[in-house]
């Protein structure tokens, strides 16, 4: 669009060019919105009808840019098309338009460019005629008359004075300001006449002899060039002053400038001629009618229908010219216009040439204006489309029954028509969908929709899926079919019938996520495994060569990578947790117990900025779970929920007693999340943690649905977020599993132990670690395993991994159950035990041995399987597993907390000590004595975990003293005896 200063850009104004020769009356009455946009697409002048086609008041168009009315699809078309009006073309077009109430309006426009005296264009005359609705009747314009007139300019005057005899020139000081000189000597003779163009200079010299000899008074007008060199149009006068003789001695004189009234009758000429042709190029009959009803204007359009030409238009009255008028509505509106000044509009057919016309008449200030149009198509239209809203109301009630909306719509988008099941989908009543466009009322993200017209209109028909929007701003999913339909008429329009398929998808997607996630699942529980076969033999080819290492710097080296062997077993069984869910021990749960624990442990962790508020009763019914996965599960949502409030806040920690158990929630204040991140939250290793492993929420839900339990998540930005569980009540007593029993002194005494694995590593570290401790060890691969036991080779324990080729490990184990029935079987593997482990341990008394294992939890199990479990006292299996854990970290963290690397090979030792005695204690771990030991080596590992800052070296040396303190206490005393008051003592 040009700029204020194009260069194209007329010195004529816009307003000076629709001021002229009466014919505002034309522009403000004329029914069509009529208006005047400058060279900057800013509308300068504006009618009535334009304001009502627009939405806007006239004052609220004036000053504003045309481009700021359009609608999105029209603004680069119609933008071409001013630009073609500003080189000099006349243009007509249909565009669209947005009213203030979102409205849409379709208009065809018919642009004219005006140009000024120098030939550029000024400005740009645009009539619109509303096209968009054929129900509706054209707006009637009722114009006010704006009678403006152009008023010429007041010309500056000065004075002046030639002395005849002697030749001298007097100049008032305004002659001076109006030439642009400073005043000061007078120009004289020759130099005088200089200021005046070439061609005016004789007359100039002859006006004035004439005045000096003969009197004659001075009238000449002429053109100068001023000292600026501005050209100025000059009207001379002067009067001779005679002495007693008569003769002439004086000229007194005016100079008028009248440059303004020379441009502006040049103006008011030339905008004559371009609005005479402007007004030709209308399509209507427009005339002006005085108060003897004759014409005294019309335009090429009006002497056509009239049959006449332009030098016979006065010789007739309208009734004359046009007979047929009297008595017809077209003579009540002309009267009313001429006798009382008000504006009116009539449409009828006309039997004289066959059509139908829409006549408006306005008030003038000489009589009357009148606009005729030929409407015949538009009547034609009109009658075709009751026919169709007939046709269409007579098969409303058997598309009102579908509960598909069905809808039918121009192909424009507007809507036409819109039955019940439409509003049922949409929350859109019919009364609010007539009429709107479908883009604008469904559709977020309209590239979608316009996508889909396009091929709709490629290819006569469209079926797909499209998100759209409810009233209530929510969104559904639409299984959309579209047909172009053709009327009898030849109209096209859109039939569409759209299905809301919103939950069919989303428990499709949420199936096909399920599927997903078991096959990450599985994928990751065999790469786990894999990996457990691969860190086995690093912790313990570690563990034993830090047995006999006495240098120091070799010891660091080693406990370096022991601890990042043990953190990746950490984030191995993590995996596993996910992928197998939790495997553990069930039995009664006392959750107050279990609350209190997790209360004091998250006090000492969490920052101060953080209140944690616990709210549970008194008293609430035990659970079946495993009370050391539920203290991971809640511990792990707090730290979550922790990460969730930077700034601090409230995190509650709730327990509610149902019918169908126990309800745990963790709530937080902080940021929450949007619902895309909420969706994804429990997807494996997707992290929002700039140092996640987007495992820990996966691994909860997990154990929770082992549980019986479902993870429960209710959040939104910036109000918090909550994740609830419930736990079913307990049941009877806990499954029976064989618990493990760790010996006070893991000695083989000769003992027989077959060793079988499919890695050859792992077989002879096992081998090595056996017999140091006084086993004797036979190592072999399944094969080989089956043809010793089939060969009748006795053992007094078989160790065997659960998944091998060729042989699983529990054939072997059914093998040496039916044919050594005295012997101990334990089984290993680097997954969670399954269905098969699960049953061998039941019915067979065997032993589950996790890998990645150190030799001393590979020698407890094997000794507890050893003595059945049954006569081995747990205080041996925490001497010999936790105990040393214990001090060891007691001893590290004497000058405040350690190193990094010190920190993991602390929590991987402590983190192996509890998960040890744990497998090797079995149900007797949750004895409250020993549970409070094994506990006080697993939340100390959980505290270094965190970054430094968090938790004081003091706090965790204090929980693990409380531990060896327990330790020291022996055998826990009777149930009716305080335990604090034991420990104390």
């Amino acid at each position: 669009m040009p700029q204020p200063n194009s260069p194209r850009a007329s010195q004529t104004t816009p307003s000076d060019a629709l001021r002229l020769n009466g014919l505002d009356a034309l522009f403000h009455g004329h029914p069509d919105g009529v208006c005047v946009v400058d060279v900057d697409g800013t509308f300068v002048e504006c009618n009535r009808a334009l304001a009502d086609l627009t939405g806007y008041s006239a004052e609220e168009l004036v000053g504003m840019s045309f481009a700021r009315l359009l609608h999105p699809d029209s603004l680069g078309y119609t933008l071409a098309r001013f630009e073609e009006a500003l080189a000099g073309e006349n243009r007509r077009y249909v565009t669209r338009v947005v009213t203030p109430e979102g409205r849409i309006r379709s208009l065809d426009v018919t642009i004219i460019p005006l140009r000024g005296t120098d030939g550029a264009v000024a400005a740009v005359l645009a009539i619109a005629r509303d096209i968009g609705d054929v129900e509706r009747s054209a707006a009637a314009a009722a114009g006010n008359e704006a009678l403006v007139r152009m008023a010429a300019r007041i010309a500056g005057f000065a004075g002046w004075v030639v002395d005849v005899t002697s030749g001298g020139v007097e100049w008032s000081e305004g002659l001076f300001r109006l030439l642009g000189m400073e005043p000061g000597r007078v120009p004289v003779d020759a130099e005088a006449l200089a200021l005046f163009e070439p061609e005016d200079r004789r007359a100039v010299r002859t006006a004035f002899q004439r005045t000096a000899m003969h009197g004659d008074p001075l009238d000449v007008r002429a053109t100068i060039v001023d000292a600026s060199g501005r050209t100025v149009h000059a009207h001379l006068v002067g009067e001779p002053e005679r002495n007693e003789n008569g003769d002439v001695v004086r000229i007194h004189g005016a100079f008028h400038d009248v440059t303004a009234l020379v441009r502006h009758r040049e103006e008011q000429r030339a905008m004559a001629r371009l609005l005479r042709n402007s007004l030709d190029q209308v399509h209507d009959a427009i005339g002006f009618v005085d108060r003897s009803w004759r014409f005294t204007f019309a335009n090429s359009w009006a002497l056509q229908l009239g049959g006449i030409d332009e030098t016979r238009l006065r010789e007739k009255t309208v009734w004359e010219m046009f007979p047929t008028a009297l008595g017809s509505a077209f003579e009540g509106i002309y009267r009313d216009a001429m006798d009382r000044g008000v504006a009116g509009s009539a449409r009828a057919f006309s039997p004289e040439w066959g059509c139908w016309f829409e006549v408006d008449a306005h008030p003038t200030e000489e009589g009357i204006a009148i606009i005729v149009r030929d409407v015949t198509e538009d009547q034609e239209a009109r009658r075709t489309l009751e026919q169709y809203t007939r046709r269409v109301a007579s098969q409303a009630a058997l598309l009102d029954a579908a509960r598909d909306a069905i809808l039918v719509r121009d192909l424009d988008g507007v809507i036409r028509y819109w039955n019940r099941g439409a509003e049922a989908i949409y929350g859109i009543p019919a009364s609010e969908a007539v009429g709107h466009s479908v883009r604008e009322l469904l559709y977020d993200d309209p590239a979608e929709f316009d996508a889909a017209t396009e091929s709709l209109m490629r290819d006569g028909f469209w079926v797909g899926e499209l998100r759209q929007r409810r009233v209530d701003g929510s969104q559904l999913i639409a299984d959309c079919r579209w047909q172009l339909s053709r009327g009898e008429d030849g109209e096209v329009t859109v039939f569409a019938v759209n299905s809301d398929i919103t939950e069919h998808r989303m428990q499709e997607e949420q199936r096909i996520r399920t599927q997903r996630l078991e096959s990450l699942g599985t994928l990751a529980g065999g790469i786990a495994h894999d990996l457990n076969n691969v860190l086995t033999p690093i912790l313990m080819s570690v563990q034993l060569l830090r047995q006999d290492e006495q240098d120091a710097r070799r010891r660091d080296l080693l406990d370096t990578l022991d601890a990042a062997a043990q953190r990746g077993a950490g984030m191995i069984r993590q995996v596993l947790s996910f992928a197998r869910g939790s495997e553990g021990r069930r039995e009664p749960v006392d959750l107050v117990a279990l609350l209190r624990e997790v209360e004091r442990f998250c006090r000492e962790t969490l920052p101060r900025s953080i209140e944690l508020v616990v709210d549970a009763a008194a008293e609430l019914p035990p659970v079946t779970g495993d009370d050391t996965e539920l203290f991971q599960v809640l511990v792990n949502l707090i730290t979550n929920a922790r990460d969730a409030m930077p700034d601090g806040g409230v995190l509650t920690v709730r327990a509610t007693a149902r019918d169908d158990g126990v309800r745990l929630e963790v709530r937080d204040s902080g940021c929450g999340m949007d619902g895309r991140t909420a969706g994804r939250i429990l997807e494996p290793f997707f992290t929002t943690k700039e140092n996640g492993t987007g495992l820990g929420l996966p691994t909860s839900a997990a154990i929770v649905k082992a549980h019986g339990g479902e993870l429960q998540v209710e959040t939104a930005t910036g109000a918090g977020t909550s994740i609830a569980f419930v736990l079913p009540p307990a049941k009877g007593e806990a499954d029976g599993r064989s618990p493990v029993r760790a010996p006070a002194v893991p000695r083989g005494a000769g003992r027989r132990v077959l060793v079988v694995d499919d890695e050859a590593a792992i077989g002879e570290l096992v081998r090595q670690t056996l017999d140091q401790n006084g086993f004797v060890t036979e190592v072999a691969r399944g094969p080989e395993a089956l043809g010793l036991l089939a060969g009748g080779r006795r053992f007094d324990a078989v160790m065997t991994d659960i998944m091998m080729p060729g042989v699983p490990g529990d054939r072997i184990a059914r093998m040496v159950a039916e044919r050594q029935p005295e012997a101990a079987i334990v089984l290993m593997s680097g997954m969670l035990p399954g269905p098969s482990a699960r049953a061998s341990v039941e019915r067979d008394g065997a032993y589950f041995l996790a890998k990645p294992f150190t030799p001393s939890a590979l020698l407890a199990t094997l000794d507890s399987a050893l003595k059945q479990h049954r006569n081995v006292a747990p205080d041996a299996v925490l001497r010999t597993i936790v105990e040393p854990a214990l001090r060891d970290a007691v001893v590290a963290l004497q000058e405040g907390l350690p190193s990094e690397t010190e920190r993991e090979r602390l929590r991987a030792s402590l983190t192996a000590a509890a998960e040890s005695s744990q497998l090797a204690l079995g149900d007797r771990a949750s004895d409250p004595r020993i549970h409070r030991i094994i506990g006080a080596a697993a939340s100390a590992a959980m505290a270094l975990s965190f970054s430094a800052g968090i938790v004081q070296a003091a706090d965790i040396r204090e929980r693990l003293e409380e531990g060896l303190r327990l330790m020291a206490a022996g055998s826990w005393p009777p149930e009716d005896q305080d335990p604090a008051a034991e420990v104390s003592r």
